[in-house]
């Protein structure tokens, strides 16, 4: 991959308070790399539902995030890190083993009725509306120590 035009990264202690100002932040970025104004709504709309999960799920206060613009191929990245616990590191490998898992539209649709009927509160639609509305490739690695990235990579 070539170096990137432009970069921003965030760390921050993970409150819901930070969300708002970060997604118009990253918005306001990727605005001047892009001139699709759509795509940057859709890739802010993304981080930001990345970093509602890093804040909810996080066992930690680190929560880091760095997008990435490469104006000469369109690409857009962007990545969202955060210490999960041993169980959450599981969950969210196997929630994202099955939304990747065919039709985006498909794993969206299963993930709302899924969530209708969840005891515990937890909608688990984030990973599922970010592929199905940015049309987005999603990466995820977990290290042994738990931590969790997860990548967004939009043309």
């Amino acid at each position: 991959m070539s170096k990137p035009d432009g970069y921003i990264e965030i760390r921050f202690g993970p409150r819901w308070k930070y969300i708002s100002p970060a997604r118009i932040f990253i918005q306001n970025f990727i605005a001047i790399a892009i001139s699709d104004q759509a795509k940057a709504d859709a890739i802010a709309m993304a981080a930001s539902e990345l970093l509602e999960n890093a804040v909810k799920y996080g066992a930690s206060e680190d929560t880091h995030c760095i997008v990435q613009a490469f104006p000469e191929t369109g690409l857009i990245t962007a990545s969202v890190t955060n210490q999960a616990t041993e169980q959450g590191a599981k969950e969210v490998q196997a929630l994202f083993k099955k939304i990747m898992a065919g039709d985006p539209l498909e794993a969206y649709i299963m993930q709302m009725r899924e969530s209708a009927t969840r005891a515990d509160g937890k909608s688990q639609l984030g990973l599922a509306r970010i592929r199905y509305e940015t049309g987005a490739n999603l990466k995820l690695e977990v290290t042994p120590e738990h931590r969790v990235t997860i990548t967004i990579e939009v043309r």
